[in-house]
């Protein structure tokens, strides 16, 4: 299946939707493995002039690599991500480096197929074949189709395009289109349940939601300055606003961008006063754990002013809160900032996750496959909340423990590798470095404890199902969790 590719001209403008079906389409029609797959994800990424993909296959547990390289240059795929790459452009924010086009199976041997797609606005992309890493000059080429604000040009970018003695034309802020876009994969993922809900899509929105930020309505509070000039002083009195649903339950609102709380104030504000919201940034995670701790709160409703507007219950924001999570190794991986991901990685007091599956008597992790034909797995896939672990495969079981726990379960498995989290970012981590790095450590804490006349303790493990709401870690497992204190009491007013 190939042809020449068409000008955008020569059709009309198709739906974001419409093209990730249609691209869906292209992958089934060029698609060479065994029938019995439970999902395929398929990357894509310009780079170099080129299409570049890779092709991931999970089946019954089993992570597979499959084809990776260029797309050939006839193949009538190459207009479609042309036009999905433009369909995604906001002025000023740019649009994606890479995407992820996923393909869930269900009902073998005549499957009923899903479509969605994940597109990745601010992580460099990864190698994938014999292409090479992403050059000063693809960033050139990038911004120069799809200018951004310096302010929204990741600091990767800038570097590479330094180290290559290259400047970047960034757009004028004037031209930011993006309205106050605080927490874009958020809102992807909102819209990505819209279009196919379910319980991986509801992981894959709590799993965006345990890192990053969102903006909360405070135009209810009473803001009393505070004596340095702080505008939030001790003396103020938050009101944080919620909507009544139409089934009587009562949700609070969080807004993934500017604009989408000014549309909410628009249509609900009584205030004649008052023509802008008063908005206030919150941590993302620090929201969940706010809504687990307040009972008066049946549910989290993200952008409800919008058509992705997406209802999480409590149960689930519980389920995920109070299960332990590694929210700064996470951020790490958001920022690719290596050093980061090390040192949240091996911190003493941070826990991993595994997803697990019952075979029999045994309980056989997640593992990726090389790319060799015939090979066994022999990468571990760990990853950094139960979360991940449902928006991989919601039956999965998701085993967690201190993280050295997790690293040295991975040595003694023999394992090759480890991948923190199955959907990017991701990390891969040769076992080798880790067990270096692993006696290193142990080696100096061995020498504090011999200096202060003990040894340190570690906590215990804990298990539950990735589809599970209550009953999972206890909330002394918990990691990396916020709370109401935890916000930047900045409030802003969403006209500035």
């Amino acid at each position: 299946m190939s042809s020449a590719p068409q000008s955008a001209s020569d059709t009309p403008a198709r739906s974001e939707r419409e093209l990730v079906s249609r691209v869906g389409e292209w992958v089934m029609s060029v698609l060479r493995t065994e029938p019995g797959w439970d999902s395929m994800l398929v990357e894509f990424k310009p780079q170099g002039g080129r299409v570049h993909l890779r092709v991931v296959e999970n089946r019954g547990g089993t992570v597979i690599p499959g084809a990776a390289g260029p797309v050939k240059e006839d193949s009538s795929v190459l207009e479609l991500i042309s036009e999905l790459q433009r369909s995604c452009h906001v002025p000023g924010r740019g649009s994606w480096f890479s995407a992820a086009v996923t393909l869930v199976a269900q009902g073998w041997p005549e499957p009923t197929l899903h479509t969605s797609a994940s597109y990745h606005f601010e992580d460099m992309p990864h190698t994938y074949a014999q292409e090479g890493p992403y050059t000063g000059a693809d960033v050139l080429a990038q911004l120069s189709e799809f200018p951004r604000t310096q302010e929204r040009t990741p600091l990767w970018a800038v570097e590479l395009a330094e180290s290559a003695g290259l400047t970047l034309p960034y757009a004028d802020p004037a031209e930011d289109e993006s309205h106050g876009d605080v927490h874009p994969r958020l809102r992807a993922a909102a819209e990505a349940y819209v279009r196919e809900p379910g319980e991986r899509a509801l992981a894959g929105a709590l799993r965006e939601a345990l890192a990053g930020t969102v903006l909360l309505d405070v135009s209810g509070s009473q803001l009393v300055p505070a004596a340095d000039g702080q505008p939030v002083g001790p003396e103020s009195h938050i009101r944080v606003q919620t909507v009544s649903q139409p089934d009587g339950r009562r949700a609070l609102a969080v807004y993934t961008a500017a604009d989408e709380a000014r549309e909410m104030f628009s249509r609900s504000s009584q205030d004649t006063e008052r023509t802008e919201p008063i908005l206030l940034r919150q941590r993302a995670s620090a929201v969940l754990a706010m809504v687990a701790q307040d009972p008066q709160y049946h549910e989290i409703v993200v952008d409800p002013a919008s058509e992705h507007a997406l209802r999480i219950p409590r149960e689930q924001i519980e389920w995920v809160a109070r299960s332990p999570h590694n929210e700064p190794l996470k951020q790490a991986l958001l920022d690719d900032n290596m050093a980061n991901v090390l040192g949240a990685l091996f911190n003493p007091d941070g826990h991993l996750m595994l997803g697990t599956r019952d075979e029999g008597e045994n309980t056989i992790p997640v593992m990726v496959r090389p790319e060799q034909e015939g090979a066994a797995p022999d990468t571990l896939l760990v990853f950094t909340s139960a979360a991940e672990v449902a928006a991989l495969d919601p039956a999965l079981t998701v085993r967690s423990a201190p993280s050295r726990q997790i690293l040295e379960f991975a040595l003694d498995a023999g394992a090759a590798a480890i991948c923190l989290n199955a959907m990017a970012p991701v990390a891969t981590l040769p076992t080798e470095q880790l067990r270096e790095m692993l006696e290193l450590i142990g080696r100096r804490e061995e020498g504090d404890a011999a200096g202060q006349g003990g040894t340190p303790a570690q906590d215990g493990s804990s298990e539950q199902s990735a589809a599970s709401a209550p009953g999972g870690a206890g909330q002394d497992d918990v990691v990396g969790q916020g709370s109401a204190a935890d916000r930047d009491d900045r409030p802003e007013d969403a006209g500035h």
